[in-house]
């Protein structure tokens, strides 16, 4: 065993502390990424998916390296550790590793300029907040347009930061949007009931 001193940095998590709180980045995994994949000198953008975008498994050319999007959507997924912003787009494009075209790069390119516009993002444990469970569900009916499945969201916060959050497309075909709804909220419940169990142990 040997003693690294005080956590700054582990797994590609950048760790650091002070009087104010502790945040948890993973901005130089996201520089050395943009490096690796060629968009250090990309125009940053905002958003990190066109508004109201539907990308289809048949529409578009077929990417010839399919290695690479692959790579480069498992990159992005390790950085939804910290970055719960993106979630959704990140969810959207992995749906598409098996035989990806070039809307669906695009969708990547344009995450991977929204990421060089936000690298300071990440989660921010307050030092003095108030130590209380807060969470939020919604859903969006019916929002793929390939199996007309509705994808639901949670996000749970202890104190100021995230805790837990997801954005995953529902088993089944919901036929209303209220039942869309129902079921995004039954999924923010069991993790809600596994957190008080989790948070109870802890003490």
């Amino acid at each position: 065993m040997k003693d690294l001193g005080e956590l700054r940095y582990f797994l590609g998590i950048e760790v650091i502390k002070s009087l104010k709180g502790i945040w948890l980045l993973q901005r130089q995994y996201a520089l050395n990424k943009l490096a690796e994949y060629g968009m250090m000198g990309c125009k940053p953008i905002s958003i990190p998916l066109e508004q109201n975008v539907k990308l289809n498994a048949d529409e578009g050319d077929l990417v010839e390296d399919t290695t690479m999007y692959r790579r480069i959507v498992r990159s992005l997924i390790y950085m939804t550790i910290t970055r719960l912003d993106l979630s959704y787009a990140v969810g959207v494009v992995s749906q598409f590793m098996q035989t990806p075209r070039k809307p669906h790069l695009d969708a990547v390119r344009r995450i991977l300029r929204y990421i060089k516009h936000t690298l300071q993002c990440g989660i921010f444990y307050e030092a003095k907040s108030q130590l209380q469970v807060h969470g939020y569900t919604n859903a969006d009916w019916a929002s793929n347009v390939l199996d007309r499945r509705s994808t639901s969201g949670f996000m749970f916060s202890f104190g100021s930061g995230v805790i837990s959050w997801n954005s995953k497309k529902q088993l089944t075909v919901a036929l209303s949007s209220t039942k869309a709804k129902y079921r995004g909220v039954a999924i923010a419940t069991c993790e809600v009931v596994w957190l008080q169990k989790l948070l109870s142990d802890l003490g």
